[in-house]
């Protein structure tokens, strides 16, 4: 009522009882009501109790199937919102964690300090915009979970000897995203933010071989020793990427923690991971599209990248000439596929891809031999 004319009303109501008899009808309830009912029209006993239903509202007689709806993954997020629902929201339960298990390190808003598992470091803020805007979801319960042992942070995830389960690990992880809307902290408070004095290939081993590998060979981040990372980049984007970080990925801001100097020192060493690249194999030998790259794109990409629009990973012709940002595969030119791109975490487009952590270095080093093979349709 008031939401609709009384004529649309009487006819909707008309229609219930007899959908036969008004087929003009049929728009109306498409309309206004197959959201929830679906395509089963409700039965009513005359046309004056349906008008009355329909103007006042009633109650539900029956219960949609949502199994033909919805995924198991959206009935298993259904299911765990009505539980949290019944014990309290998730971030409540996140915020008593956080205040038992991490704050004693974090401090009580996220704002970091003194690191005391490393005498002369400092926790750089996990409250900040930029911390928060460059790690989803599954890097904190990694994080979490996992710790990060290089900085001195033990796992807290059961599975790994910690003493929090699954849930309370995802409640701390909702505690910490409800800052995000308003950062309580950019900086550590009344703290100097003390650089790190040590060489360059002691920074790389200390903070970047755990996501780079210790030879640049790559695995949570890109591989920094192939050719193709080494020729696409100038010594002034690399020195930019280790100082702002690369938003949607790991790689936080070092700039805050290093020095200029220091992150000169890191280009270099980083220059020097270049592997002597061998003899260009013949084209015979470059990597099979249906054997090789297909495979990867149909466990990886294909659950979204095909089945909701925009770039489609099923066939060579749809990765080849599909997507809004199409081509994003340039035969001969990795370095200039967003592709490629998009999978070593280098785009400028977007957000990386898979959008929960890289491919394994293997399998990108693969795509992007591919791309430079000529992108055969093989």
């Amino acid at each position: 009522r008031q939401r609709l004319s009384h004529d649309q009303l009487q006819t909707l109501a008309e229609y219930v009882v007899d959908p036969l008899g008004v087929p003009n009808g049929a728009g109306l309830f498409e309309q206004y009501c197959t959201s929830c009912h679906g395509n089963r029209i409700p039965t009513s006993p005359d046309v004056e109790t349906a008008l009355q239903t329909i103007s006042q509202g009633g109650a539900h007689e029956t219960m949609p199937v949502w199994g033909d709806i919805l995924t198991s993954a959206q009935l298993d997020a259904l299911v765990s919102f009505a539980e949290s629902a019944v014990r309290g929201t998730s971030t409540e339960v996140g915020q008593q964690l956080f205040a038992q298990y991490c704050s004693g390190c974090h401090g009580e808003f996220g704002e970091g300090g003194p690191n005391p598992a490393r005498t002369g470091d400092v926790i750089a803020p996990i409250s900040s915009a930029e911390y928060l805007r460059t790690r989803d979801d599954l890097t904190l319960r990694s994080i979490i979970s996992q710790g990060q042992p290089n900085f001195g942070m033990s796992p807290f995830g059961s599975a790994y000897g910690g003493p929090l389960d699954d849930e309370q690990v995802d409640a701390i992880v909702a505690f910490l995203r409800s800052w995000q809307a308003n950062p309580p902290v950019e900086l550590p408070p009344e703290i100097d933010v003390q650089t790190v004095s040590v060489s360059a290939n002691e920074i790389y081993a200390d903070l970047c071989a755990q996501c780079h590998g210790p030879d640049g060979e790559g695995g949570i981040g890109p591989a920094l020793d192939n050719a193709s990372f080494q020729k696409s980049r100038t010594d002034e984007q690399i020195f930019t990427s280790i100082s702002d970080g690369h938003p949607a990925t790991p790689m936080i801001a070092w700039g805050e923690i290093l020095t200029s100097d220091q992150i000169e020192g890191l280009v270099k060493f980083i220059r020097g991971l270049e592997k002597t690249p061998g003899p260009t194999p013949p084209s015979s030998e470059a990597p099979s599209f249906q054997n090789d790259i297909l495979p990867i794109f149909q466990a990886d990409c294909s659950a979204c990248h095909g089945s909701f629009g925009g770039w489609d990973a099923s066939s060579y012709d749809s990765v080849m000439n599909s997507g809004n940002n199409t081509p994003v595969v340039i035969p001969g030119d990795a370095a200039g596929s967003l592709l490629a791109q998009k999978m070593l975490g280098t785009q400028t487009e977007g957000g990386a891809m898979p959008p929960g952590g890289l491919l394994p270095s293997d399998q990108v080093q693969l795509i992007v031999d591919w791309i430079n093979a000529g992108a055969p349709d093989n």
